[in-house]
């Protein structure tokens, strides 16, 4: 049986299985394929992992870095009286705005780039994909909106704990 669009699929196969068809959707039948097709599932649950991992990475990396080469800025704010939660608070802010900003442009380009491939990807493989069809989900959207600020975040307060522990009155001197 067809139908019109992936929606309809469940309530199809559901009306069709209380009528005693032994009826299920072609992506069932194909998750429950052996190799490639079977662990298509896996790969998605195992990429996102990547892409957090790699996020906290990152966010830790940038963070101490940050920290390093503004060292001596932050020695003079801990001299005025400035405590080290204030100062992680700045770097976190950074981190939060600048992932931020690398999520919204991930899922910006990421959803242009899949409508725009929909077509063409459409005619290739013989299926009807529209390009509302191509848009991701609310789940993948939310993990390439949040990730990377999470993990520039969760990095920055990993990264920047070595930096803010020095004693500011001999960094200052070492930097002057």
């Amino acid at each position: 049986m067809v139908v019109e669009h992936q929606r309809q699929v469940a309530a199809v196969t559901k009306s069709l299985q209380d009528k005693g068809f032994s009826a299920s959707a072609v992506s069932d039948r194909v998750r429950n394929l052996p190799g490639l097709f079977g662990a298509a599932d896996l790969a998605m649950g195992v990429g996102v992992l990547v892409l957090a991992l790699g996020a906290l990475a990152l966010g830790a990396v940038r963070a101490a870095d940050s920290a390093r080469a503004r060292i001596g800025q932050f020695a003079v704010l801990r001299i005025l009286g400035s405590e080290r939660p204030e100062l992680r608070r700045i770097l976190l802010g950074e981190a939060v705005l600048s992932g931020g900003v690398a999520g919204v442009l991930g899922a910006v380009v990421g959803t242009v780039l899949s409508a725009s491939l929909a077509g063409p990807l459409s005619e290739v493989l013989g299926l009807p994909i529209t390009v509302m069809d191509a848009l991701p989900g609310p789940a993948w959207a939310g993990a390439a909106l949040l990730l990377p600020a999470a993990g520039l975040a969760v990095g920055t307060l990993v990264g920047s704990r070595e930096v803010l522990r020095r004693d500011p009155y001999l960094t200052a001197r070492a930097h002057s």
